[in-house]
Parts: structure tokens; sequence; C-alpha cells
């Protein structure tokens, strides 16, 4: 087995998050599996697939597996994920796109909360299943599928690699740094990890990493989804460098902290597949767009939430960029949903 077919399952944080899992049930299957939580499989009305859509998968063979990034924070709880992508496996066209999902979008959460909240409040009541009934019941989609694992992995993975580049800007410091300090103290290592002392390009130790992705007060929550695409960029390059060894060791270091519901075929079947793609290409878009307009509000004593200018557009967009499709028209459950919302907390002016 050489370097390009590893690497090829090494790519990214959260494409590792799928693709190492994948990677385990090709290379080493009954070995790398074992490290790995597996929980059973969903169907289509356990996650609330909408029957218009329950043979997209089928019909234009692309295949949607969530992603989530989940911050406990030292409380053992479930916590929210704050990372939440969904990577689409185009099989016909040979490509991976990921859709990342700002996690303060207001959404309905569907039973059993029923009611109004943050996107990323579902898998603290619900943990993936509830997630993934979200993302369906809000966005027309027919995930099944997930791939979950938590923060702590990140500081291991890039720890394992000896560290990542990236450039700090100079007004991130101070809340990296709290950070930083609070995630010493969370430690169990009698090793604190040292406070940056500059900004510009450096090399990053793995909870520093995770305190530079974890800042959710410079900026707004899309400058806090753009520093996580920069670990996840740093870490793509730095994994590419890595030898066969070195990468069987990032396998061990990362799969302990993955929790997924694919099967063991599946993975063996996807990751056959990805071999053949470009994975140096992997197409990206958020959903809403940093330029979508849209107001915040409070709501159960949370806050910001925000509210949407069209909730409708959104799901045209998620359906345009995932299956090309310009003409997709929103379900009824959408439509109902968009009304609710702005009767609840009206419109945005």
């Amino acid at each position: 087995m050489n370097n390009k077919k590893v690497v090829s399952i090494v790519v990214g944080t959260l494409i590792t998050a799928l693709v190492l899992v994948i990677g385990g049930g090709i290379f080493a299957t009954n070995h790398f599996y074992s490290k790995v939580e597996t929980t059973d499989q969903l169907t289509h009305d356990e996650v609330l697939v909408n029957s218009g859509i329950v043979n997209r998968e089928r019909d234009c063979n692309i295949v949607n597996i969530a992603v989530l990034g989940v911050d406990r924070d030292g409380d053992g709880l479930n916590g929210r994920s704050d990372a939440i992508k969904v990577i689409s496996l185009d099989i016909n066209n040979k490509k991976v796109k990921l859709t990342s999902f700002q996690r303060d979008t207001l959404i309905y959460i569907p039973e059993p909360e029923n009611d109004f909240d943050k996107l990323n409040h579902a898998y603290w009541y619900g943990k993936a299943p509830l997630t993934l009934k979200t993302l369906n019941y809000n966005f027309d989609l027919d995930i099944t599928r997930y791939v979950a694992f938590n923060f702590d992995a990140i500081e291991h993975i890039i720890d394992t690699i000896d560290g990542i580049e990236l450039d700090v800007h100079e007004n991130e410091l101070k809340v990296t740094n709290d950070y930083i300090k609070h995630l010493n103290s969370l430690s169990e290592s009698d090793v604190d990890a040292p406070y940056l002392t500059k900004g510009g390009l450096q090399t990053l130790s793995g909870r520093q990493a995770m305190a530079y992705m974890r800042n959710r007060y410079v900026g707004d929550d899309f400058d806090r989804m753009n520093r996580q695409n920069k670990v996840m960029e740093a870490m793509i390059d730095k994994v590419m460098n890595q030898s066969y060894t070195e990468l069987l060791g990032l396998l061990d270091a990362c799969l302990p902290y993955v929790e997924t519901n694919l099967t063991m075929n599946e993975m063996i079947s996807f990751g056959t597949k990805v071999l053949t793609f470009d994975l140096k290409n992997i197409e990206q878009t958020q959903i809403p767009a940093s330029d979508n307009k849209n107001k915040t509000v409070s709501y159960k004593g949370y806050s910001p939430l925000y509210v949407m200018n069209s909730y409708q557009d959104l799901v045209r967009d998620v359906h345009a960029f995932i299956y090309n499709d310009t003409e997709y028209q929103p379900s009824q459950t959408v439509i109902e949903t968009e009304a609710a919302i702005y009767e609840t907390f009206g419109r945005v002016e």
C-alpha cells in the first residue's frame, strides 16, 4: 500500500473524521473498526426524510453523510455540534462537496422537542439522530448516515503531526489565550499549553489550535467557521506530507474519538470509491452564505439566533450546490416552517 492511497484517506479534520473511519475499514478492517464507536443504522422514517426525496441517493448517485464536530467542553454531556457539515460523495462525477451549516441559524427542531432553537442545539437534545432529523426537516435532505467526533480529537491529531502552521491575527490573541487558559484548566495533563505571544504565521500545538477554533468573540459566527476551516486546511497540508507509518499512527490517534453509524461494508464501498476522487479540489459552500440578509433574536434565554431572510432560498441553495438542481422547489414542510418562524419572530426587514 503506497502513501498516495493512505493520504487520500487522511484529508482534513472533517474529511479526516469521515475518511479516516473509511480508511480503517479498507486497510485494517478489524483493528481500526474496533476503535470506532458504532451505533445503529437509521431509516428514512426515523430521521424524517421527505417522501419526495427518498430516492435521491439512488437517482443521483450522491451519498450525503453528516459530519458533526461535538464540543463537550469538559462537561461529559452530549455537548453541542459546533461544526455541522454535510459531505456529499458525488459518485458519478468523482467529486467531494462540503456544505457547512451555521450553528446559530434559527430553525425548527422536530419531535421530541417540537420547538424553535439554534441548529447546533439539536445534538445537545438528541445527539446525532435528532441532528439528522433537524437537517432533513429544515433543508429537505436525505441524510441517514453520520460521523461524529469529539473536538478533543483535533488536539490529539494535531499533536500527533507535531503541530500546524497558522496565521493568527493580532486581534485574535487575547481571546485565544483566554481559551488556552480554560482548556489547560480542564486538562488532566500536567503540561499546560503556552500562551500565544505574537500574531503572524506560527506553529500551534493541538490545544492552541483548539483554542483558536473555539474563539467565538472576535467577529461573528462566519468568522468562527472560517477559523475552523483554516485549521482544517492546515491539517490537510501537514497530513499530505506524512509517511505511511505516521499516517497509521494518526488513524490510531483519531478513531477512538469517532462515532458513526456507517457499516463496515459502507466504509469499504465508499472508501474504495473515494480513492479515485480528486481530494485536492473539494468544493465548499456555507449555508447561509455570509452575505445572506438576516436578523438576530433571543429565544429561551439564548442569543444570538439568526432569522433568515428566506428559508426557502436556503433550501434551494443547498440543492443547487449538492445536486446541481437549480429548479428545486422546497417541500410543504419547509414552506410551513418558514411561515411559522416569521409569525413567531417577524420577518427580516
